[in-house]
């Protein structure tokens, strides 16, 4: 399993790295690269941080279902004794 991680992990870093080169040594300008560069790049953070403020939404909302479900099975408790 360990050598099959390490050539997913080289082919991805592979792919990436192609990737980057591509658009770095694209037929266009520079000047228009980096700016569609830059644009993917704040596309990309912005998705990532709508990702992340989902995330600690859903979890905030777990966090409240688990703490009203402790305080039921507490008042059950209370209630058997």
């Amino acid at each position: 399993m360990g050598k099959l991680k390490k050539i997913f992990k080289a082919g991805l870093f592979g792919t990436i790295l192609g990737s980057i080169l591509g658009v770095l040594f694209a037929k266009k300008p520079g000047e228009e690269t980096r700016a569609e560069l830059k644009d993917k790049i704040d596309e990309t953070k912005d998705k990532a941080v709508e990702a992340v403020k989902q995330a600690a939404d859903k979890i905030e909302t777990i966090k409240e279902e688990v703490k009203s479900n402790v305080e039921e099975i507490k008042k059950v408790f209370k209630e058997k004794k």
